[in-house]
């Protein structure tokens, strides 16, 4: 005759099953936590790399209503679906450019892209590099936490992203 588990018998069984449940969930929580983390990092960095591309964009369209305009020392340029206009400073080859020497870079940005200096939810860091091989204008450079930046030249025109 089989003996029938006694009380302890299943209490220490339901303990072991209850335990092996907690390690699975623990498990699964840790993947899924990883996975959201690494697609929040790939999302940031699609972000800025289109942040940079509307960058540049915006960067020749003041510098060809500069041209068309003949030359002026600041360029007015109408916003999508708004009746506001954009006063954008430029510099003697009509890149955009800022007269003030402290937060320059930072000036740029907002005149470039109306909006915060951020990205999803990093902040970006925007810093002027001295360079004395600049004639005119200056080299900006706009990154975010991860080491993923991209520069502006000033007296170009040119953005490079590096990631």
């Amino acid at each position: 005759m089989e003996k029938t588990p006694n009380y302890t018998d299943k209490k220490q069984r339901s303990i072991f099953e209850f335990v092996i449940v907690i390690v699975i969930v623990v498990i699964m929580m840790t993947l899924l936590i990883d996975v959201f983390f690494s697609q929040q990092t790939k999302v940031t960095n699609t972000a800025f790399n289109n942040l940079s591309q509307n960058f540049t964009t915006k960067i020749n369209v003041v510098h060809g209503q500069w041209l068309m305009d003949k030359q002026p020392n600041v360029v007015v340029l109408n916003r999508l679906n708004s009746s506001e206009k954009a006063i954008i400073d430029v510099n003697k080859k009509g890149w955009v450019d800022n007269e003030h020497s402290s937060l320059a870079c930072h000036k740029i940005w907002q005149q470039v892209l109306a909006m915060p200096l951020q990205v999803v939810k990093s902040k970006v860091i925007a810093i002027e590099i001295q360079n004395n091989a600049n004639e005119i204008g200056r080299l900006c450079r706009y990154s975010i936490a991860n080491g993923q930046y991209f520069d502006y030249r000033s007296d170009t025109g040119k953005v490079k992203l590096v990631d």
